[in-house]
C-alpha cells in the first residue's frame, strides 16, 4: 500500500501525536508499506527521516496552535494522487480543509485519527466542529484511542459518525522500558545525580498551560514545607518553562525539583527506572489519552493523574495502577503523592499492575496490527484484539 499520512507537525518536533505519526510511519514502511508524511515546518522541504519520506510545507500563519496554508492544501491534493490510504490526524484544520477541498479521491480510503476535541482558540471552535462533521462524512473510519473520548467528544457523538468509529489504543514497545543500555541507565544516573536521596516524583511532556505543571509545583512545595522528604524531574520544554524555573527558584526548590531538557531515546527511557511515580497533572481535555502514561506504566510506575473525562483514566485505573486527582487541586495531588511515598507494597501493587496493563492493552505492535487492518478494509471487519474493537457500544 501507499500510505500518506497527514499531521501538523513530525519528528523531530515531539509531542504525544507526533509520536503516534511517527509510530506509524516507521512501523507501516517496516510491514513493507511505501509511507509519505505531510505536515508544516520552518521551510519548504522534502527530506527522509529514518526511511520515511517526509514532506514539510512553511505555513502562512497560525489559528490558535493549528498552522494554516495554502501550500499544504496544494502539496494534499498532489500526494493524495499517489496514496492508496490517507491517514488525516485530527484535530487538523488544513488537513481537513484539504480533503474537504479534493474531487479527486475516488477508489481511495480515508482514514481519520481522531485525537481529541479542540480546546482553543474559543471562537473559532464552533467553525471547526462544523468543519469536522462534514470532513468525518468523507472518511471511511475514524479511530480513536480510548472509549471516553468516543462518549464525551462534542463532535463524535451521531449514530452516523459512531458506526465508522474504531477503537485503538496507542502503544509503546514495552520491551524498550525493560532493559536499558549500561551506558544510557549511567547518563540518567548522572542527570540525576545532584537530587536528594527521596522519593522521586517524575514529569515527562511539553510544558504547555494544559498540562498543570503549575498544580504539581504547588503540591511539591506544600509538601517541602511539611517536610515531606519528596523530590521531582521534568522533561521537557515548553513555553511555561520559564515560570516554571521562577517559581523553583522563589521557592528556594533548586535541589529538589530538576528541570531536563529532551534526552536521546535510551536515556529518555533509563530516567523511568530511577523514578518512584509518574505524575500527570493535566487540567485540560486537550489532554485526551497521554501516551507517556502508557510509557510509565511499561516502564512499572505507579501512575497519578488527573480525571478530566478523557482516555488518561481509562489508561489509568483509580486503586489499581496508580491514583486518579481532581484537576486543579494541588492538595489532593500532595496527598496522592504522600501515600505512595509511605505506603510501600500498595505502590508496589500498583506498580505491578501497571506494568500488567501495559502489556495487555497499549503494546506498539498490537496497536500497528490494528491500524494495517484499518488501512487495508478500510473500517471493515476490524480484529477484535488486546482492546482494539470495531466499535464501542
Amino acid at each position: 500500500m501507499k500510505i500518506l499520512l497527514v499531521n501538523k507537525a513530525y519528528f523531530p518536533h515531539l509531542g504525544g501525536v507526533e509520536t503516534v505519526v511517527r509510530q506509524l510511519a516507521e512501523g507501516m514502511q517496516r510491514r513493507g508499506h511505501e509511507v509519505t508524511v505531510l505536515c508544516f515546518g520552518d521551510r519548504d522541504i522534502s527530506e527522509r527521516i529514518d526511511g520515511v519520506e517526509v514532506r514539510r510545507t512553511c505555513p502562512m500563519g497560525h489559528i490558535g496552535s493549528a498552522p494554516v496554508g495554502f501550500r499544504f492544501v496544494k502539496e494534499f491534493s498532489r500526494l493524495s494522487k499517489w496514496a492508496d490510504v490517507i491517514n488525516i490526524h485530527s484535530p487538523n484544520p488544513m488537513g481537513e480543509f484539504a480533503l474537504l477541498l479534493s474531487r479527486s479521491l475516488r477508489g481511495k480510503k480515508i482514514i481519520c485519527t481522531y485525537h481529541g476535541d479542540a480546546q482553543r482558540p474559543k471562537f473559532f471552535l464552533p467553525a471547526h466542529d462544523a468543519t469536522l462533521r462534514r470532513f468525518f462524512r468523507r472518511c471511511d473510519a475514524i479511530a480513536v484511542s480510548n472509549p471516553p473520548l468516543l462518549e464525551n467528544s462534542r463532535v463524535l457523538g451521531t449514530n452516523h459518525v459512531k458506526e465508522k468509529t474504531c477503537i485503538i489504543p496507542l502503544g509503546v514497545r514495552t520491551e524498550n522500558y525493560a532493559k536499558h543500555r549500561d551506558s544510557d541507565a549511567r547518563e540518567a544516573r548522572s542527570l540525576l545525580a545532584s537530587m536528594p536521596a527521596s522519593f522521586k516524583v517524575m514529569y515527562a511532556g511539553r510544558m504547555v498551560y494544559y498540562k498543570g505543571i503549575s498544580v504539581l509545583l504547588d503540591a511539591l512545595r506544600k509538601m517541602k514545607s511539611q517536610r515531606h522528604k519528596v523530590s521531582a524531574f521534568l522533561i521537557g520544554s515548553g513555553p511555561e518553562e520559564k515560570d516554571i524555573r521562577s517559581f523553583i527558584v522563589n521557592n528556594a526548590m533548586e535541589r529538589d525539583i530538576i528541570i531536563l531538557p529532551h534526552q536521546p531515546e535510551g536515556v529518555y527511557r533509563a530516567l523511568f527506572s530511577f523514578a518512584d511515580c509518574f505524575v500527570l497533572p493535566s487540567t485540560h481535555q486537550t489532554e485526551a489519552f497521554g501516551i507517556v502514561l502508557a510509557e510509565a506504566m511499561a516502564s512499572g510506575l505507579p501512575i497519578i493523574s488527573t480525571e478530566l473525562g478523557t482516555g488518561t483514566s481509562w489508561v489509568n485505573l483509580d486503586g489499581e495502577t496508580g491514583i486518579v486527582v481532581p484537576p486543579r487541586d494541588s492538595n489532593a495531588l500532595a496527598e496522592a503523592i504522600s501515600y505512595l511515598s509511605s505506603h510501600d507494597a500498595e505502590r508496589k501493587a500498583m506498580a505491578a499492575e501497571s506494568l500488567a496493563r501495559a502489556r495487555l492493552f497499549f503494546e506498539e505492535d498490537a496497536m500497528l496490527e490494528a491500524y494495517e487492518g484499518l488501512f487495508k478494509r478500510g473500517g471493515k471487519e476490524i480484529a477484535d484484539r488486546n482492546g482494539v474493537c470495531p466499535k464501542h457500544a
